[in-house]
């Protein structure tokens, strides 16, 4: 069968099982012991504990259960089960992610993310380390919409929390490992228990992830958008008294790839004395340098919970690095015209302490205040090719860049229960940030490529209000109608790599202004036919001032990543989630999401006036959909048969503001079958992903070298293993 075919195929059985859950809902269970219920989560979405059913936020959380069933192992693997998210993991410096069609786009060292990402509270200043494998998770949670008031800055789009698994009084040891084609090995390790029991406890776990490349250089012989990574995690959890939780967190990962390849799809004005490119989608390419991407990340964190008889005080404090090289081919050819790479050090040290009050009296609330220093050590280089025939060989040309960022808040968030039913919520952030950057140039021996310049020092201060209103109506216990305004925001910078140059007018200083949404959201959160189906669902319109976009232009003959406000933005649109245990055995899963996400206005948006009002955002298809079905079914008291298909569909992308380049609707299929114990204590798993092996794109762009090329970055194609795991 082809790959339409599988798409087809897949979604239609995975759609029907799940489309027909309210009538399987009503039938009786077929397992021994309790009635069959959809799992109860507890999440920690608004910095205390809470039933994901009563937290009245468009989030969507995954379990280690089901991240266990649905075989997930890296950020990528689960994007395709939420509505209105986008992530695309080329790149490891941070993912691409678009969440209600915002997204930020990384290469500029100067700009912030959208999507914040936390490990265990703690907030990366740059994402690098938030695409490494996943393992010994509680729970991964992801939030749609801004959460200013609790989060903070540059969570304008969302947030993705990783909260890791807490040792305990049990022993507890985990191992999994998996064998693919394309030499695919990947395997994790944990094993948790008591030091001193009851008071003192510690886990250690490790994983890797390897695999041969997708792509081959035909010139090189080198497999390129390979993996090469391991990654560490230490914890350690001591209770002194029955009111004081002390924990200390390690973590480190490590990876040396050839990843970031692009193919050649339009060879544009490529002079004849190049040889052509191997034709797209054969997973070829024929260049003079294979793309080279680094990276070393880690930290530690300290966290102290004290209760007392009026709440939680928690002090969180925190330092993370991370470091990453990468290089670049940016003619694509076997032609040596030109190669940039960016060097990045950056480190990190946050302190958050928090109020939480305790609750079930008629008024709650969290109060704290956070500090959150960067230093951002950067360098862009550009190598002229002796091809060109401007220099006899390679030169080299340098830009440095040093930013800090130091951010303080201080936020309230309270909820007051007018009665049983209703209950008004209200938070308010303050944030101020105040940035530096000193930039200098070191150009080529001839000063024709990039021209010598001495160091500049440019700063700016800014502060922001982060506000959250809210409404919630819950009639019983099963039913939550939630009604909330709020406003994010994310922090303005600089083009670090064109502060200095003659290309760029000093009057501008290559600085741009802070981002701000309004949000309005209406939803609701059910349960019904006891506990047996799930039904959330929102609707939002998001109204965004001076957006952040991010565009390769060339400056001066550069390539180079400018940063702009792009005036007015709107996203609108629903998202619906769908949870069937019609049985103990069976377990069904359905998302819908809808976004309308536009320039509302977005004039002058290059350098000869394109207006791009109108344009659909990058990153945000207008319809997107996933649904799943599991089948446990035990074959003895010792065995049971283990099956689930993930069928997904996204419509249409465009892949920058011009929306000149697009991928086309597609629907992919992923399947899990194995045996395991009933208990869980082992499993033995057949599993594949994107069965329909569907060539599609996750990045397009316009060469900067060559007039008319267009490059694009493919997926991986079908792949598939087994994989074998072990508990204790």
């Amino acid at each position: 069968m082809n790959s339409e075919t599988w798409a087809r195929l897949g979604l239609s059985t995975a759609m029907t099982l799940v489309l027909g859950a309210p009538a399987l809902a009503a039938a009786p269970s077929q397992g021994a012991g309790a009635p069959a219920q959809i799992e109860e989560v507890v999440v920690t979405a608004e910095r205390r504990e809470t039933k994901l059913q009563d937290t009245p936020i468009s989030i969507t959380a995954l379990t280690s259960s089901m991240v266990s069933d649905a075989g997930i192992k890296r950020v990528e693997d689960f994007a395709n089960m939420l509505p209105n998210v986008y992530i695309d993991d080329r790149n490891l410096r941070g993912q691409n992610i678009a969440i209600r069609g915002i997204s930020a786009d990384l290469n500029n060292p100067g700009l912030d993310q959208g999507v914040g990402i936390f490990i265990d509270g703690v907030y990366l200043g740059r994402a690098t380390s938030g695409n490494s494998n996943l393992f010994g998770l509680e729970r991964v949670e992801v939030l749609r919409g801004p959460q200013g008031t609790l989060y903070g800055k540059n969570t304008i789009a969302g947030a993705i929390n990783y909260i890791t698994r807490k040792p305990g009084d049990v022993v507890e040891a985990e191992g999994d490992i998996s064998y693919g084609n394309y030499s695919a090995v990947t395997g994790d390790a944990m094993v948790s228990g008591p030091i001193v029991p009851g008071r003192l406890f510690a886990s250690l776990g490790g994983s890797f992830d390897e695999r041969a490349g997708l792509i081959k250089n035909l010139l090189t012989g080198t497999k390129l958008d390979n993996r090469n990574g391991q990654s560490g995690r230490f914890q350690l959890l001591a209770k002194p008294t029955d009111d004081l939780e002390l924990i200390l967190r390690a973590d480190v990962s490590r990876d040396r790839t050839h990843s970031g390849a692009s193919e050649v799809v339009t060879n544009g004005a490529l002079p004849a004395t190049v040889p052509h490119q191997p034709a797209p989608t054969t997973r070829t390419v024929a260049q003079n340098r294979d793309p080279v991407q680094d990276r070393d990340a880690g930290g530690v964190s300290a966290e102290i919970n004290w209760a007392t008889s009026a709440g939680t005080l928690t002090s969180l404090t925190a330092y993370r690095l991370s470091d990453w090289h990468n290089l670049a081919d940016n003619d694509f050819t076997a032609a040596d015209f030109l190669a940039s790479g960016i060097k990045e050090d950056q480190t990190q040290v946050s302190q958050e302490v928090r109020f939480a009050s305790k609750t079930g009296g008629p008024f709650d609330y969290i109060v704290g205040a956070y500090y959150f220093h960067q230093d951002l050590n950067t360098d862009s280089t550009a190598i002229a090719g002796a091809d060109l025939g401007v220099y006899p060989s390679a030169v080299n040309a340098d830009i440095y860049a040093l930013l800090h960022t130091d951010s303080y808040a201080a936020f309230a968030h309270g909820e007051y229960h007018v009665n049983d039913q209703w209950s008004l919520v209200g938070g308010l952030r303050y944030t101020r940030e105040d940035k530096k950057v000193t930039q200098s140039q070191v150009g080529d021996p001839y000063g024709l490529l990039l021209t010598t310049q001495p160091s500049r020092t440019l700063s700016r201060s800014e502060g922001a209000v982060s506000p959250t209103i809210s409404v919630n109506y819950k009639p019983t216990a099963d039913l939550l109608y939630y009604a909330t305004f709020s406003q994010g925001y994310k922090s303005g910078g600089f083009n670090v790599f064109s502060i200095v140059t003659p290309y760029v007018s000093p009057a501008s200083n290559a600085e741009y202004a802070p981002e701000h949404v309004n949000n309005y959201e209406v939803g609701f959160k059910s349960e019904f036919l006891e506990h047996r189906v799930r039904l959330d669902a929102s609707a939002y319109y998001m109204d965004y001032r001076n957006l952040q976009a991010n565009e390769l232009v060339l400056v001066g003959g550069l390539p180079q990543f400018q940063t702009s406000n792009a005036a007015k933005a709107r996203s609108e649109g629903v998202e619906v989630q769908l949870d069937v245990r019609p049985t103990r055995e069976v377990t069904l899963s359905a998302t819908y999401g809808y976004d309308e996400a536009t320039f509302v206005s977005y004039k002058g948006a290059t350098s000869t006036g394109a207006d791009y009002t109108g344009h659909t955002l990058p990153r945000a298809p207008k319809n997107n959909a996933s649904a799943s079905a599991q089948w446990d079914h035990p074959l003895s008291d010792n065995l049971s048969l283990f099956t689930r298909v993930d069928v997904s569909y996204r419509s249409k992308i465009y892949f920058a503001s011009d929306n000149a380049l697009t991928q086309g609707a597609l629907t992919l299929v992923n399947a899990r079958v194995g045996l395991e114990s009933p208990s869980g204590r082992w499993g033995v798993y057949l599993w594949g992903r994107n069965l329909g092996d569907v060539n599609y794109a996750i990045d397009k762009e316009h060469g900067v070298i060559i007039s008319g090329q267009v490059t694009e970055a493919l997926a991986a194609p079908r792949t598939f293993g087994v994989e074998i795991r072990a508990r204790y």
